[in-house]
């Protein structure tokens, strides 16, 4: 089942305290409908022994016993942000399609416990420097760092979102990415860390164009789904959701309204010959340092 027949179900239930089946082929006992509220809901109806589970403001989570067991509903207590709430009705779906019904209310809490980060929304929206940046991390680890040290070695590189200075950095490797408007002549450096190491490492530039809603590019929300679901692994998608929230990114349909072309992806190799600060360089009392690379300067150092 796909999210336009998730919304095709809602619209069809006319009033509250109404439930219609995912389908009569699914295993499980799972029905999408209306609370007694009104609220958008999924149920499961099963045979199991409850466990605590913690909704929030934005999600509410009741067990109920019932003639032939229990029940748990997961209700929706917002007017927006519903494909947030589809998504979540998605994957519990899809991924309870081959369970029995002894292990689908295991199997459900386990796909809620890996979404609920996303469910703890910040108020706060990133700005578009921080949008853009964080797209080009997401894509350099997608098609880069996870080919280089595997999926569980790669995200464990990812250190963008913490409090270090290196983007990535797995053993004497290091990568710091930067996004950059196209045809932009200067990178933004804002530390002296950033480029500082007694190891070469590399300065990865995504030359990147702000583009409409309605182009096929690249956004945050399916950026991030596209890695979630790309981990075999639930520790290494709580993981990853656990660097998103350090990144200060929870989802919101405000961020489908930002969508970029990538022109290209640029590398440079970062050796001592490389212009940069280093702590050695500066004169005494002098901390802190931001500057800018004109990289028509550093073009020698381009990877081919």
């Amino acid at each position: 089942m796909d999210i336009q027949q998730i919304e095709e179900k809602f619209a069809a239930i006319q009033g509250n305290s109404t439930y219609l089946r995912v389908s009569e082929d699914h295993p499980l006992e799972l029905y999408l409908g209306l609370n007694d509220q009104g609220q958008k809901t999924l149920r499961f109806n099963g045979v199991f022994a409850p466990v605590k589970i913690v909704g929030n403001a934005l999600l509410i989570i009741k067990q109920v016993r019932t003639s032939l067991g229990h029940s748990i509903l997961f209700s929706f207590n917002s007017q927006e942000n519903f494909t947030l709430f589809y998504k979540l009705c998605e994957d519990i779906i899809n991924q309870t399609d081959a369970c029995s019904p002894e292990n689908g209310y295991v199997e459900i809490v386990n796909r809620y416990n890996l979404w609920k980060k996303m469910f703890y929304g910040r108020k706060d929206i990133l700005s578009e420097d921080e949008i853009q940046g964080l797209i080009a991390e997401l894509l350099f680890l997608k098609n880069n760092i996870f080919g280089l040290y595997g999926s569980t070695a790669g995200l464990n590189s990812w250190s963008g979102p913490e409090p270090t200075h290196k983007d990535f950095s797995h053993g004497n490797d290091w990568f710091e990415v930067k996004s950059i408007s196209n045809n932009k002549p200067t990178v933004f450096i804002s530390s002296i860390e950033q480029l500082e190491s007694n190891s070469d490492g590399k300065l990865v530039v995504f030359h990147m164009e702000k583009m409409s809603p309605e182009f096929n590019g690249y956004s945050l929300n399916p950026l991030v789904e596209e890695i979630m679901n790309s981990f075999a692994m639930d520790s290494d998608r709580d993981l990853f959701l656990d660097k998103l929230s350090q990144a200060k990114y929870s989802y919101s349909e405000i961020y489908d309204n930002y969508v970029y072309n990538v022109v290209k992806m640029e590398k440079y190799r970062v050796t001592d010959n490389f212009p940069r600060f280093r702590h050695n360089d500066l004169p005494r009392g002098i901390v802190k340092v931001k500057y800018e690379i004109e990289l028509s300067v550093i073009e020698k150092f381009k990877e081919i």
